[in-house]
């Protein structure tokens, strides 16, 4: 009974953490590998990035700090979009200047948008 009174406001909390998210989808500018990096990076796509870091024959620290995307670090970029394990992964791999320096904001979810107002927003993703 117990896991019940715990679990039904969970789920609830749940599904209002989700309402209103706003999607991103990458379209890369071109074909190359760093291009590619950056979209996964942004995507949160984890196994695709070491993959192609893998594939790339370099190390992972030297991808971290030498790819930007869309002007900014592989790793900030991962952050902005909300890329957590992406960003992880990278920011192990970075300098400090390649990092995100973490603030803590609080935001008042009920002067938000309509709960029904998710959207997606298509983002181009260059290397250079």
């Amino acid at each position: 009974m117990k896991a019940r009174i715990i679990l039904i406001p969970a789920l609830l909390l749940g599904l209002t953490a989700t309402a209103g998210a706003t999607e991103y989808r990458f379209i890369a500018a071109d074909n190359s590998p760093e291009t590619l990096m950056c979209v996964a990076a942004g995507s949160n796509k984890l196994t695709k990035l070491r993959m192609q870091i893998a594939e790339s024959n370099s190390s992972a620290r030297y991808h971290a700090n030498s790819i930007r995307c869309n002007d900014k670090s592989i790793a900030q970029f991962a952050y902005s979009y909300g890329a957590d394990k992406a960003y992880d992964y990278l920011a192990s791999h970075s300098r400090e200047q390649n990092r995100v320096i973490e603030n803590v904001t609080i935001k008042d979810l009920s002067a938000a948008a309509s709960p029904n107002s998710d959207e997606i927003v298509y983002i181009q993703v260059s290397s250079r």
